[in-house]
């Protein structure tokens, strides 16, 4: 029996688009051969390009990509709504993302991002060849993405974003919550001369804290000045590779920082007012960084810490002060009278106790627990009761609070945990001005006498 593939692909694939939800599709009874113009659920992103017939064609490499503009929408929305979770962005949008797709030319094509500024608004068109790495696709959506987030307060030049940052989050989104995201329908593999069709590879590894822990340790990590210039070829596979491995673990050890998210969409933020990104980078992570020079001693301790990771180990007083102060405080947007940029600044659970709403509080303070509770066998004898005594009454006061029927009983039980965390801020002071524990470089919110 002979089969017709490209007669079966296209069916295959407009099967798949009658699925797409959202999507608004201008090919109607056109001919396969017209260009398509798809915009994608939220609007953000229209996509041009021909209808990919080769989707069932045999293909070697795994991590190829073969675009169609209908799918591609799809995985737009997809990498924003995975970009949106991790830091933590709303639904809002300013400019619009036109991609063109078009045939591919040559061996390894790049694709190009161009910005341009009409009726108040940024545009960002992107042109991409029709068969792309998975990798680079992703970088490219995640670069104009926070490209489009940075540049809405921006009014003359589109930003300069911190080299390591799109190729960290690439790295970093593929081995979390993109590592399950299908980015075409289908490839053929040929088993026994016989056509099967298997999804695209969506793998991802098991731990990726030991998988970028043995990879340290083997090769070694870029400093903190080496990420900030690419220096190496391009055509340096090696060389790539060792700076996406680097960027992955500055990202992900960045994200682990008290608020780190937060400080990263600041980050972005503050891009459109300075000329360099490290400045922006300075004022975003201000509650950790005071100077360049504290940023590449947090790293360069990063780095060392993680090729000895040892879950068996307690950690030392100093990194033990660190991590009780990344726990018990949370970074917020403060802005004082008369000035027009907030400033973040650490907030103590009282403050939260106080001045937020319930339903606000309970998500964050049962946050907490978890991290004191996981923390328990690494705390110094000096700090673990102590610890406990901050998770006992979080614990307690979410169970009154959750019980409390009447205003009154939910403040009694607001302003118990008060008086109790603020009798322990004193006693962790207490244990800090005897020398029990030496506290770590950087900015914290109490400081021993």
């Amino acid at each position: 029996m002979n089969i017709n593939f490209h007669a079966f692909g296209r069916l295959a694939l407009g099967c798949v688009r009658s699925a797409v939800a959202g999507m608004v599709l201008s090919a109607g009874a056109a001919s396969a051969a017209d260009a398509m113009i798809i915009t994608s659920a939220t609007k953000q992103f229209v996509v041009r390009g021909l209808p990919q017939r080769s989707l069932l064609a045999a293909s070697a490499n795994s991590e190829t990509v073969y675009l169609d503009p209908a799918l591609l929408a799809v995985t737009c929305e997809t990498v924003k709504r995975a970009l949106q979770r991790e830091l933590g962005w709303g639904e809002r949008w300013s400019g619009a993302v036109y991609i063109n797709i078009h045939p591919i030319r040559f061996d390894n094509e790049p694709i190009r991002i161009n910005t341009s500024r009409a009726d108040g608004r940024w545009r960002y068109h992107v042109e991409m060849p029709d068969e792309v790495h998975r990798r680079e696709l992703i970088t490219t959506l995640i670069e104009v993405l926070l490209a489009e987030f940075a540049d809405r307060s921006g009014a003359q030049e589109s930003v300069e974003l911190p080299p390591w940052l799109t190729e960290g989050l690439a790295a970093h989104l593929l081995q979390g919550p993109l590592a399950g995201a299908a980015f075409q329908a289908r490839t053929l593999n040929e088993i026994r001369d016989q056509p099967a069709l298997r999804a695209a590879r969506t793998t991802r590894h098991a731990d990726v804290d030991k998988l970028l822990r043995e990879t340290a340790q083997q090769y070694g990590a870029l400093t903190f000045d080496q990420l900030n210039w690419i220096e190496f070829d391009e055509k340096d596979q090696r060389a790539a590779a060792g700076y996406r491995h680097s960027a992955h673990l500055f990202v992900r050890e960045l994200l682990r920082l008290r608020g780190g998210p937060d400080c990263i969409c600041a980050t972005l933020a503050f891009l459109p007012d300075h000329l360099n990104w490290q400045t922006a980078f300075l004022r975003g992570f201000e509650p950790h960084f005071r100077r360049l020079l504290d940023v590449e001693k947090w790293w360069s301790l990063s780095v060392a810490q993680i090729k000895t990771h040892d879950n068996s180990l307690t950690w030392s007083q100093p990194e033990a002060w660190k991590k009780m102060d990344e726990i018990l405080y949370t970074p917020m947007q403060v802005r004082l009278r008369g000035e027009g940029v907030p400033h973040v600044t650490p907030v103590a659970l009282q403050t939260v106790i106080k001045d937020w709403q319930f339903e606000e509080q309970v998500a964050l303070l049962r946050t907490k627990i978890v991290q004191l509770q996981t923390a328990h066998l690494r705390w110094p004898a000096p700090l673990a009761s102590l610890a406990d005594s901050y998770r006992v009454t979080m614990d307690k006061y979410l169970q009154a609070r959750s019980g409390a029927w009447f205003d009154a009983r939910g403040r009694a039980a607001a302003s118990r945990a008060v008086a109790e965390l603020d009798a322990l801020d004193l006693q962790r002071l207490n244990l800090a001005g005897q020398g029990v524990a030496t506290r770590a470089s950087g900015p914290a919110p109490l400081t021993p006498p």
